[in-house]
């Protein structure tokens, strides 16, 4: 409806009134208060409050601001006024028949009366004019919005279809424990943070049993340079998987920093109280690095 909007705008295909009918349902849809407001007056009209005065600048509404004089009727009235105006032109265009002594005050009458006229009509096509650039400067930032909201929607769904699949093949348990991770950071109890944390790098752990099971011999990564991979070895295992998944140097260490960081912060709230927001943060982080982990036997060359 935004986009819909937007081109009837753009291609003049609704008179301003239409405009803020058809606004006045997107506003509605999408919980916009300030845009409802200003629809709101624009349908029935504007009071004297000084409340209104930002959207009668914007509507182009001032007859003199320093006198605080404005034009308040709704844009119906005012889209009335500009037909009943150009009916008016319309009928002088043709000029007068005049005669006799009077011929030269009638002419200027006349004249004057066109110039009045004009002014009038410029005057209420303004208002319809800037009302509609209001509008379409608000409906303009609803839509890059919910463009955004729905990119941003679909992005993180596949993601979270990727991650999830994944870790349902890394063990039978782990989306069980993430499901536990929730429920105890939804508790915000301090006990209840410090089991999700531990919860939290327990699924370090399984992950890194199922991608690189513990090895007696190390693993070399090039250079000369070997990790150790026994059991302890988690955050290891895990540098070596992505090695052998043949993940760039940059990403290596970039996951390889970001899950020692995990680790470490899961350890240590296990004995020290840890802010919930916090830990809510730990478990999306460490939720999405073993994600990125867990894909790239897909992405870079398979499980070893």
């Amino acid at each position: 409806m935004a986009d819909e909007l937007l081109a009837d705008m753009e291609l003049k295909r609704l008179k301003a009134s239409e405009v803020v009918l058809k606004a006045s349902r997107l506003a509605r849809l999408v919980g916009h208060t300030e845009l409802t407001e200003f629809l709101g007056l624009e349908r029935s009209g504007y009071t004297t409050a000084r409340s209104t005065d930002v959207w009668i600048g914007r509507a182009g509404r001032w007859a003199d601001k320093e006198e605080s004089t404005r034009y308040t009727e709704s844009i119906a009235k005012v889209e009335a006024r500009v037909e009943s105006v150009q009916q008016a032109l319309e009928a002088l265009r043709g000029g007068g028949n005049y005669s006799g002594d009077g011929i030269v005050t009638a002419s200027r009458d006349h004249d004057t009366r066109i110039i009045q006229l004009s002014s009038a009509l410029g005057t209420w096509t303004g208002i319809c004019a800037q009302v509609v650039a209001a509008i379409y400067d608000v409906v303009a930032e609803i839509y890059h919005e919910l463009l955004f909201s729905e990119l941003q929607a679909s992005l993180f769904a596949d993601t979270q279809e990727k991650i999830d699949g994944s870790l349902a093949a890394a063990s039978g348990t782990a989306l069980d424990k993430i499901e536990r991770v929730s429920d105890r950071l939804r508790d915000g109890d301090p006990e209840s943070v410090s089991q999700a944390l531990t919860t939290c790098r327990r699924l370090i752990d399984s992950c890194a049993d199922y991608v690189f099971p513990a090895r007696e011999e190390p693993y070399a990564i090039g250079d000369g340079v070997t990790l150790r991979v026994g059991p302890q070895q988690v955050l290891n295992r895990l540098h070596a998987h992505t090695h052998a998944c043949g993940a760039s140097k940059n990403r290596r260490n970039r996951l390889r920093r970001t899950l020692s960081d995990l680790y470490e912060r899961c350890s240590a709230g296990t004995h020290a109280e840890v802010p919930v927001d916090e830990a809510r943060f730990v478990f999306l982080q460490t939720y999405i690095a073993l994600g990125e982990i867990l894909t790239l036997k897909v992405s870079d060359g398979g499980k070893l």
